[in-house]
């Protein structure tokens, strides 16, 4: 959390923030950082406050200050964030930026924050996992002996097919064993590649390939695909709205009122909202509150959020918003695939 914090400080500089050296009331003289002159709480020439702290509570009043923006604009941030996420995204973009914090600032304190949720709410099982995936060489001999084995076998039964003299109702029991044989066959191939993607040797292919392996690797394995999303996903979060830019674009195709800069500020407030509510939805689970009906109000309100966003956002009538309403939540759930493929095939 302290190191989502410190990342989203480096990327948005302490500025419009109010309430930093007021109650020491005004500064004058020379600016201790530039040497400029003076007059107010904050230097006019480089932003430092006039008043710098060097006492040994300070040390905790600028940690809250300075790394988790506790003294200000994230409560004003929060708030709109929530119920008018649409207007916020509006005015952020329109360059009403001073009281609030950054998108992007946003979105990496959420990451990391949900990372550390997931971390310390997540199974424990999920080091067992991977060492039951991660065969030994033994265990992956055997395996393509099994192969070796049953490639023999379809041969041979190709072979009788082959043979003269084969009588009809021979035929089709051998055809139907021939089909077991490959049915078995293919699974072992399943088997053989999910373990080539886990070790790093099957990953290499066109994007089906890719996609195809890490469906099945997280349909074999589940709690393996767990650790991956789990050890993968914040790192490369910031993927997720790459992703989804493309598909924005497609809700304004060739619109002039709209730049690529904006739909990049919409996805980034959206993404670094439904992290704080993933986990918030982690968190009620780990103390046992989460019940149907608050799972569901989750949902609804994630769902309610996109369409407040989107018509705010974008300035839409309420047909508008609606019509583009389910082609928002389909892209949501591509994007969302790919950012899942994208993590699973990962080593």
């Amino acid at each position: 959390m302290i190191t989502g914090g410190m990342l989203a400080r480096a990327v948005e500089p302490g500025h419009g923030e109010s309430g930093h050296g007021k109650a020491q009331g005004e500064g004058h003289g020379a600016c201790l950082n530039c040497g400029a002159t003076v007059d107010g709480h904050y230097c006019a020439n480089c932003g430092q406050a006039a008043h710098v702290h060097r006492s040994f509570a300070a040390i905790g009043h600028d940690l809250a200050h300075g790394v988790l923006h506790f003294e200000g604009k994230v409560w004003t941030t929060l708030p709109e964030l929530a119920l008018r996420p649409g207007k916020l995204t509006r005015r952020y973009i329109h360059g009403e930026r001073a009281k609030f914090v950054s998108p992007f600032a946003l979105f990496l304190f959420s990451a990391l924050l949900m990372y550390a949720v997931f971390s310390l709410t997540g199974h424990s099982g999920t080091t067992d996992a991977v060492k039951g995936v991660k065969m030994d060489k033994g265990a992956q001999a055997e395996l393509r002996k099994e192969q070796e084995q049953a490639d023999a076998h379809i041969r041979a039964i190709k072979a009788k097919l082959k043979a003269p003299g084969v009588s009809a109702a021979r035929r089709e029991a051998l055809t139907e064993t021939l089909a077991e044989a490959q049915a078995d066959r293919q699974g072992l191939t399943l088997a053989g590649d999910l373990t080539d993607s886990l070790v790093g040797e099957g990953v290499n292919g066109g994007i089906a390939r890719t996609v195809g392996k890490a469906v099945s690797a997280a349909a074999e394995n589940p709690e393996f695909a767990y650790y991956k999303l789990k050890a993968n996903a914040y790192k490369f979060s910031w993927s997720l709205i790459l992703i989804s830019l493309p598909f924005l674009w497609l809700l304004f195709p060739f619109s002039r009122r709209f730049r690529m800069y904006d739909h990049a500020m919409y996805v980034t407030y959206s993404i670094a909202f439904m992290s704080l509510l993933f986990s918030l939805s982690m968190i009620l689970t780990a103390v046992h509150v989460t019940s149907g009906l608050v799972t569901l109000g989750l949902l609804l309100f994630a769902a309610w959020h996109m369409y407040r966003q989107l018509k705010d956002a974008y300035s839409l009538s309420r047909t508008g918003a609606l019509l583009r309403l389910p082609l928002l939540y389909g892209f949501a759930c591509v994007s969302l695939s790919l950012f899942f493929t994208l993590i699973v095939s990962l080593g």
